[in-house]
């Protein structure tokens, strides 16, 4: 039966999914608006003039960050200082921890206002106060990049990046500009105490590509010169790091959640079968088709379930629109130093610039050798919520069974221990570590768990930040 309606389909996907592999076109991504801001640049904000829900200690910086030596293009960035911060000189008492959205093209202002920053934007476009922000622990910098990402903007064509590697070059000097140049935050509010304090890189989605990256090339530069960047750590939720791993689960996922019947899984599995099949014989492009595809099957047979969380229809969340025209806002835009030549986008579509650069880079496995390297020389946290399908906990599951990696098997052999909320005896989710490899999978939640689960999301960050902070 499975293998009648196999063969079956396999003849449709074919028809609407094949087309020639070939060179990618990336001219025109960025057509010129405006006159852009002139690279790294740190403005100190009035927390009260911004919001009046913020603290008056709150401290906060927002700005540019230049990604290549002689060139305008830049990554653009909020920072918050950790509410235990009373003046400049306490925030290196407190561990930085970076945070970005995936995507690709995803602003990581998404996470700054929906997900983990102090104030959470509501649907009717008014704030509220996040009881759960990761900033009442920790410094946080909510960094949009790469170039052509939310506040990040691209000066020319050729400075946008359309690999990994070259992510992770110019987050790199971007990072050393807001550590070490005369404008950048640290050096300009003499906040020197930033550069030795320890820092840690968290994010999510295709985040889960973009985190191993720079991570990659902050070790490397480490190993080469003696101005280190006090990396301690890093983690990833809901991650697209192995493209394969992920889709591959599409189906049985959508399956066994009572999603789909038996004939809508077949024809989603051979949809994938197709994909999979591309990506082995290294047509990206072709896979990504496969990608969307199954997507959309799974979209019209279920009704219109939402990918990033099973247990909803419809959007995840409209205050995206909002976020959107608050960081349009010529008064906001002003409070924060930043420039209203770039027009914010929340997220890019699928003609987005980010996107576009991106094509190829999608659907590669490359990451997954990255994690691999840099595993034995820094802790790496991986959670995931149980009721997203877009990057589904049985798709990490696998790609981090099948990890080369000294303690694998350590790994394997352990069993889940229980997760609860401190001083509850509620169940949150599962926990694993074996040597610098650690693993949550929590309860009830989607693909943005700090949305869904602030509490749990917070107390599972503490935990793994204070054990590795020094």
């Amino acid at each position: 039966m499975w293998n009648i309606i196999l063969f079956a389909t396999i003849a449709i996907v074919n028809g609407y999914l094949s087309f020639k592999e070939g060179p990618y076109d990336y001219t025109n991504v960025f057509p010129s608006f405006g006159e852009l801001p002139s690279g790294t640049k740190c403005t100190k904000v009035d927390a009260k003039k911004l919001n009046t829900l913020f603290d008056q200690n709150q401290i906060i910086f927002s700005g540019y960050l230049s990604v290549i030596e002689n060139s305008k293009s830049s990554l653009g960035f909020i920072f918050y200082g950790s509410e235990k911060a009373t003046q400049l000189s306490d925030l290196s008492k407190y561990p930085t921890l970076i945070w970005l959205n995936g995507g690709p093209g995803s602003s990581s202002q998404l996470g700054n206002f929906m997900e983990l920053g102090p104030l959470i934007m509501q649907e009717d476009g008014t704030f509220t106060k996040n009881n759960y922000a990761w900033s009442k622990e920790y410094n946080v910098i909510f960094v949009d990049q790469p170039i052509g990402a939310g506040l990040a903007y691209p000066e020319k064509q050729s400075d946008v990046p359309t690999n990994q590697p070259q992510i992770g070059q110019q987050f790199l000097y971007a990072l050393l500009q807001f550590l070490y140049n005369a404008e950048g935050c640290v050096k300009k509010n003499g906040i020197l105490g930033l550069q030795k304090s320890p820092w840690f890189i968290f994010g999510e989605s295709y985040a889960g590509k973009y985190v191993p990256t720079i991570a990659k090339a902050i070790l490397d530069y480490n190993a080469k010169t003696q101005e280190q960047i006090p990396l301690k750590g890093i983690g990833i939720g809901d991650p697209f790091t192995d493209p394969y791993a992920v889709i591959a689960e599409y189906a049985s996922y959508s399956f066994n959640l009572g999603l789909i019947d038996v004939q809508e899984r077949a024809e989603i599995d051979s949809v994938l079968v197709y994909g999979l099949n591309e990506l082995n014989k290294g047509n990206s492009l072709n896979a990504r088709q496969a990608f969307e595809k199954s997507l959309d099957l799974i979209g019209q047979y279920d009704g219109g379930m939402n990918v990033y969380n099973v247990l909803q229809y419809g959007s995840y969340n409209n205050a995206k629109t909002k976020i959107q025209e608050y960081l349009r806002d010529p008064f906001i835009l002003n409070q924060l130093g930043l420039s209203a030549d770039w027009v914010y986008k929340i997220s890019n579509g699928a003609d987005g610039p980010v996107q576009k650069a991106l094509a190829y880079d999608f659907m590669l496995r490359d990451v997954v050798k990255t994690v691999e390297e840099i595993l034995p020389k820094i802790p790496l946290f991986v959670f995931s919520g149980q009721n997203d399908l877009i990057c589904s906990t049985p798709g990490t599951l696998r790609w981090l069974y099948d990890l080369k990696y000294s303690k694998i098997d350590e790994y394997r052999g352990k069993d889940l221990e229980v997760v609860k909320l401190l001083d509850t005896e509620k169940i949150v989710g599962y926990y694993k570590q074996a040597g610098n490899l650690e693993l949550q999978l929590v309860n009830n939640a989607g693909h943005m768990i700090p949305t869904d689960q602030p509490q749990a999301a917070l107390e599972m960050i503490v935990k793994f930040v204070n054990k590795h902070k020094n």
